[in-house]
């Protein structure tokens, strides 16, 4: 409990001060995935590099999650770092206090990405999340830099 209280308070800390700086802007995520059982997240996500030209971006992104287990919901916090190559692939690793997982898969623009992984749960987690994964995320936010630009052309 003392974990989710200091990422809550963390998170907010960070959210604020971010939002104070005109230049960052938070880019809202929702994210669902399936290993051995279905996790939903939500939470917030900052562009720590932009690649310019070549439209890589890496993302840090802070949220929490809801998971089913024997009819009982448990929460999750999320953090993970997702490096999307221009605007067609992504990896992304993350972990929360049950399990820490990887996925690749293809990106949609930076604005949805799909992608498969493994999830692997930490021994002393009540939740076991563990196996194979395959998730969808979807990103929003007013700021124009964070999806991919279609060239189509000269």
């Amino acid at each position: 409990m003392k974990h989710k209280i200091i990422l809550a308070i963390s998170c907010l800390i960070l959210s604020l001060k971010v939002k104070a700086q005109q230049k960052i802007q938070p880019i809202y995520y929702i994210d669902y995935s399936y290993a051995s059982k279905h996790v939903l997240r939500g939470g917030v996500e900052f562009i720590l590099m932009d690649g310019g030209e070549n439209q890589d971006k890496l993302f840090l992104g802070t949220g929490y999650g809801v998971v089913g287990d024997h009819g009982k919901m448990h929460g999750i916090p999320d953090l993970h770092l997702s490096y999307n190559i221009g605007t067609l692939l992504f990896i992304k690793a993350g972990s929360s206090f049950s399990h820490a997982y990887s996925v690749v898969g293809i990106s949609l623009f930076n604005s949805c990405d799909i992608g498969i992984g493994y999830s692997k749960s930490y021994n002393n987690s009540n939740v076991k999340i563990q196996g194979f994964t395959a998730g969808i995320t979807f990103r929003l936010t007013h700021k124009d830099n964070v999806y991919g630009k279609l060239k189509i052309g000269f």
